[in-house]
């Protein structure tokens, strides 16, 4: 028998069936004139004229085509807001509302609204609108700024400082005007700017803006209010105030600077010492510690620690290999010494084949100037054994730092004056003579 076939027959004649078929496209129609109504009203917003070239009717047509899109608003407002009226500005305040309304959560508008508010004489609800966006993004800058300044108008001082100080630890390119502020109110009391800037980050800064401006005393005091353990915490800040100290050649406060903080204090020499005197320990090139011996070995002048000593198990070699002319020999050390003293240095120094029309020196220079202070005998041409070089000088009134390096003597007017030979030095070491102390310290002992 022949199969018989099924036919399923869909009847669309009713009108339900036919608009819930017709639904779904209908829905993402609506979805899509919605979406790019948004769009269209989001780019008009964005890219709006300035006000005086219709921009501010541009921002209108916006708002019209996005009504809840707070970007809208903003602009708007912004816009209505540069007029300078107050029918413009009470616009102004309303169109914030409305993107605070629409964005509830971000505080950059909650700012605008806090801003427009106090330029329209309600600081009540300025102070509200702007306590709220610190409370949306309390680690962010410009809330927290405007914020403590509205609180200064108030007559708030200790409260708008505590809002500027976590401003400018936010962001430490808010600390110049936070500073600034802190001087128009409190001028020159240090007491009073300390006291209103607690953040530990920004005494910090406070002291090194001291210390490029000279005033080394007033950054003492700002930092003696920096517990050490804060002052460890911030350890940018402290690499940062070390090469201020250092750039302002306040030896000795750079000193004590790192003896808080080196990780091995024992690395670091005591004033009025030379550091590794007596080469007993290894050369760093180019050690990242400012006390040290500054090296820089080249094939001109190739620089180590040979076990040929004076004395101990070390000394300083340098073999020069220099067919052209050489000023300078890159080793040198800061030494941290009293102003206005007496001083004597006393080293070693023997030679191996050295030949030269201009044999190496040891200078002596002032540590703000780099004036030459002193300089010891050359060393001597040829083959010599171990010979003793002193040299006395005085340092200058507020200076605390000395240099000590390896020069050249003059080549007279000769374009190209070669060196080549060995040279040792060893056992460098530094007395006072005469000064403001009464007692003389002779740095050798313990330095080899």
């Amino acid at each position: 028998m022949p199969r018989s076939k099924s036919v399923i027959t869909i009847n669309f004649r009713p009108a339900a069936t036919r608009w819930l078929l017709l639904l779904p496209a209908l829905l993402a129609i609506l979805c899509a004139w919605f979406a790019v109504r948004w769009y269209v009203g989001n780019v008009i917003a964005e890219y709006a004229p300035t006000p005086d070239q219709g921009g501010v009717e541009m921002a209108q047509v916006a708002v019209r085509w996005a009504p809840d899109d707070p970007l809208t608003h903003w602009r708007l407002a912004s816009f209505e807001e540069k007029n300078f009226s107050a029918e413009n500005l009470a616009v102004a305040i309303q169109e914030y509302q409305l993107a605070v309304k629409a964005s509830p959560y971000d505080y950059r508008y909650w700012m605008e609204l806090g801003h427009a508010l106090e330029a329209a004489g309600d600081r009540e609800s300025s102070e509200k609108a702007l306590r709220r966006a610190v409370e949306l993004a309390p680690h962010y800058s410009h809330p927290l700024w405007q914020y403590g300044n509205v609180l200064l108008r108030e007559g708030r001082i200790d409260e708008g400082f505590r809002q500027l100080s976590k401003a400018a630890d936010a962001d430490d390119s808010m600390c110049p005007p936070v500073f600034g502020l802190a001087y128009q109110l409190f001028g020159n009391d240090l007491d009073k700017i300390v006291s209103a800037l607690p953040a530990s980050s920004v005494r910090m800064r406070l002291a090194i803006d001291l210390i490029k401006a000279g005033s080394f005393d007033q950054a003492s005091h700002v930092l003696r209010t920096v517990n050490v353990g804060d002052r460890k915490a911030q350890a940018a800040l402290t690499d940062e105030m070390l090469k201020s100290l250092l750039e302002s050649k306040q030896y000795r406060a750079a000193l004590s600077l790192l003896r808080e903080f080196d990780p091995d204090p024992s690395q670091l020499p005591n004033p009025e010492h030379f550091w590794n005197g007596g080469f007993e320990q290894p050369l760093v090139p180019q050690d990242p510690k400012p006390f040290h011996w500054m090296i820089n070995s080249r094939a001109q002048a190739q620089i180590g620690v040979d076990p040929h000593a004076h004395s101990g198990s070390g000394s300083l070699r340098i073999i020069f290999a220099a067919p052209n002319k050489l000023e300078r020999v890159a080793v040198s050390q800061t030494i941290i010494v009293e102003p206005d003293t007496q001083y004597r240095i006393q080293f070693y120094q023997r030679t191996d084949k050295l030949v030269s029309a201009s044999t190496p020196v040891v200078v002596i220079t002032d540590g703000i100037s780099n004036e030459w202070l002193a300089s010891a005998p050359p060393a001597p041409s040829g083959n010599t054994d171990w010979q003793l070089a002193t040299l006395t000088f005085k340092t200058k009134p507020k200076i605390d730092g000395i240099s000590i390096g390896i020069f050249r003597s003059g080549c007279g007017e000769q374009p190209i004056c070669p060196i080549f030979g060995t040279v040792w030095y060893d056992d460098f070491d530094i007395q006072r003579v005469s000064g403001p102390s009464p007692a003389n310290r002779n740095s050798r002992a313990g330095n080899k």
